[in-house]
């Protein structure tokens, strides 16, 4: 799709009226070409709006899954003040194909039925999968006294994770019956100790702070396919060749935030399920790696070099990354000091001494861990996240954090030797001395 093409995809009526729509009271971000994010926070408030942002550059439109009184009043210190409500929307991402996305949504949706919410909105991803919306219309506005709106990301964490459980074990036998299980280790690229069909058909369930989410009849930049909205009736029906533009804008679609019915069954059961799983959880040793020298830059993640090279965007949240990295590197206070006064001269505007030495102080007296590569707001929406095939195998393994980064290179520059063995026969066994080799050879060969 060329330049063109996309002016004249967002300058339709119809889709400018749905964007807009889904805007209200919510944040949005626009997505380039090259995969930042556009200035945040953002709203869309007039038709115009839409076509601007495409001709600066803007590819593709997210929205907030929170509800907020000011969009654009939004910094880290007033969330809860201004956080009006929020949408569940569950994300379905398939590693194995549009058939296995379909299944699991069929199946949260057959769930969600017996819960009484019929006909939740549903919408194409526009490459693999589906995002399924429970609106927060649905919900009771307390629990236990509390404003539920306050109580994101929890909440929403907790009736993902229950919906997981819920459905897990029949996803995986459908999963093992359609593919089998051989082919799904083959596909993993290991063995593992038991298997999960969240390994092969993801369910998100971490939310974070100003999560964003790809709008309705918005464009997917790997497809240009529309992440268009579809009735629970057609999913199993439903094709890619659906989204393509061009159809999109010839047929008539439903509204995804709206659904019929309550959610206050669904989340009393869910909360119900994790106090008892809390109480049930025995905890768990957390194994930490020490290192007690201290770690150099060369040894540093592809993130925290970008993030030294100088940035234009995310200058804030970068200095809490960069302090509490440096920390975790054993650099001492004044050598952090020193990084990021250098660092902050790098930047296109530099930021106030005293917001760094406020950042510098805290994280000292604090020691909080840099945010988890999966949280966006962190590093993709600014563009440093260029991940190496170190990244890549810690994010295969659940474990991505840019802290975790030195040892992983550590370890793979130097691996552990290989403890010599004794003798083997061309059979396969070993054995420690020749004189038992000789004595096996003439027994069995």
């Amino acid at each position: 799709m060329n330049r063109q093409q996309l002016i004249d995809y967002y300058s339709n009526e119809h889709v400018i009226s749905e964007l807009l729509n889904s805007a209200k009271g919510r944040e949005v971000a626009g997505a380039l070409w090259d995969g930042r994010y556009d200035q945040r926070p953002n709203i869309l408030q007039y038709p115009s709006d839409v076509v601007q942002m495409v001709r600066k550059g803007v590819t593709s439109f997210h929205i907030s899954v929170e509800h907020w009184t000011n969009p654009m009043a939004i910094t880290s210190e007033n969330y809860e003040k201004l956080r009006s409500g929020w949408d569940i929307i569950l994300d379905i991402d398939s590693k194995l194909g549009l058939d296995e996305s379909k299944l699991t949504a069929r199946m949260i949706v057959s769930l969600l039925k017996k819960y009484g919410i019929k006909n939740p909105g549903i919408k194409f991803s526009g490459r693999r999968g589906f995002h399924i919306c429970i609106p927060w219309s649905m919900f009771p506005k307390e629990i236990d006294y509390k404003p539920l709106a306050k109580m994101y990301p929890e909440v929403p964490r907790i009736i993902a994770s229950f919906i997981r459980k819920k459905i897990k074990r029949r996803l995986l036998k459908e999963l093992v019956r359609t593919k089998g299980a051989k082919q799904l280790i083959e596909i993993l690229g290991e063995s593992p100790s038991r298997l999960n069909p969240f390994y092969f058909v993801e369910v998100e369930k971490m939310w974070g702070n100003r999560h964003m989410f790809r709008a309705p009849f918005s464009l997917n930049e790997k497809t240009w396919l529309v992440s268009v909205p579809i009735n629970s009736s057609n999913l199993k029906v439903f094709s890619p060749k659906d989204a393509e533009f061009d159809k999109v804008l010839s047929s008539k679609h439903p509204d995804f935030f709206t659904a019929e019915g309550d959610a206050a069954d669904l989340l009393t059961d869910a909360m119900d399920w994790n106090a008892l799983r809390k109480k049930e959880e025995p905890k768990k040793e957390v194994k930490r790696i020490v290192w007690e020298n201290r770690v150099p830059e060369e040894l540093f993640p592809p993130c925290i070099k970008n993030i030294l090279a100088g940035l234009e965007d995310g200058r804030k949240r970068s200095v809490f990354t960069l302090t509490n990295f440096l920390r975790m590197m054993n650099w001492s206070a004044q050598e952090i000091e020193a990084k990021v006064f250098e660092w902050n001269q790098k930047n296109k505007q530099p930021l106030p001494t005293s917001i760094l030495l406020a950042q510098i102080r805290w994280s000292q007296t604090n020691q909080r861990t840099p945010a988890n590569c999966f949280n966006d707001q962190f590093y993709k929406s600014f563009g440093i996240c260029t991940p190496d095939d170190h990244c890549k195998f810690l994010n295969s393994k659940k474990v991505s954090n840019p802290v975790a980064y030195p040892f992983r290179k550590i370890k793979h520059a130097y691996p552990k030797k290989r403890k010599m063995r004794g003798f083997s026969c061309l059979c396969g066994k070993e054995f420690p001395t020749i004189r038992s080799l000789a004595m096996h050879k003439g027994r069995s060969h």
